[in-house]
């Protein structure tokens, strides 16, 4: 494919794919007995293997240690997606989970914002209205409701903050480091955070059914690996606020696997959602690109 703009499209939209079904592989997993946090660490343990023999199959052992002056980059690069992931987590001590996933939903608008900053992105008129039904699809399928406390709201608050600043870092990253190098040292620190918080908080072995240890497998591959991977592939190709509201299809995906495989009849709301997240989502790679601006 010739096209970067549209393989980079493509890429988002499989990261948003993988990333769906591992979310569903988590719901069935803590369905069966296995917490989220044991789940996550499981999954990273599998990301780590999957990508860390990509590099040796790409690049040989020293594919590790390729880029010079750029390994503190994506050492930094893991734990700001280490405590992205880790604060919903905290948060639930603080408020619930409705209201995590409703706060969260503001990467988003955080990401766009810093890329047009920071990175000096740029939209058309069209792409504005593409990025407003997208947003506006995002927040619908996340209704408001339950108390906000304080802590949990920075708890939250602060891994979007890291979430979105390590998709721009990511931006610049990826053109001194190869992707698959930078999500083995994402997922060794990922693995390493996760690891010091269940120790900290003593949280006990749960049992692990031949089941959800295969759904653990699954989870490694398609998330820590393949969904991490794809995104910063696209990163190569297009703008870091585009490529994350293409990848935002992810509730849709979720919508359709929960209702083929796990037997949720969907509510006209959630259907009406998805609806809008589609057209924002195809009305963003049929519009023409907005030119480049220098940054300053």
């Amino acid at each position: 494919m010739r096209d970067p703009r549209t393989l980079g499209y493509l890429l988002a939209l499989g990261s948003a794919a993988t990333g769906a079904v591992r979310f569903n592989l988590a719901v069935y997993a803590k369905a069966h007995g296995l917490t989220l946090v044991w789940f996550l660490l499981g999954a990273l343990i599998v990301g780590i293997l999957c990508s860390g023999t990509h590099v040796i199959v790409k690049d040989g052992l020293n594919g590790f240690g390729t880029f010079r002056g750029k390994r503190v980059h994506a050492l930094l690069y893991g734990l700001l997606m280490a405590w992205s992931s880790l604060s919903h987590f905290l948060a639930l001590d603080y408020i619930n989970e409705v209201v995590m996933s409703s706060l969260a939903q503001t990467t988003i608008l955080v990401t766009i914002g810093l890329a047009v900053w920071l990175l000096g992105e740029r939209f058309t008129a069209a792409e504005w209205v593409a990025a407003a039904i997208i947003c506006f699809g995002i927040f619908w399928f996340k209704p408001w409701t339950g108390d906000l406390r304080t802590t949990g709201f920075l708890i939250v608050m602060s891994g979007v903050m890291a979430g979105s600043f390590a998709t721009i870092g990511a931006k610049r990253w990826v053109v001194g480091i190869p992707p698959r190098v930078l999500m083995v040292w994402r997922n060794v620190v990922a693995f390493v955070v996760v690891g010091i918080y269940i120790l900290a908080r003593g949280t006990a072995l749960p049992e692990v059914t031949p089941w959800t240890l295969m759904a653990c497998i699954a989870a490694g591959i398609l998330g820590p690996y393949l969904h991490g991977l794809f995104f910063l592939q696209a990163l190569e190709r297009v703008d870091a606020a585009k490529a994350t509201l293409m990848s935002r299809i992810a509730p849709v995906i979720v919508f359709l696997v929960s209702w083929a495989f796990l037997s949720r009849v969907p509510e006209l709301k959630d259907t009406l959602g998805a609806g809008v997240l589609l057209i924002g989502v195809v009305w963003l790679a049929a519009v023409r690109p907005a030119p480049k601006r220098r940054n300053i």
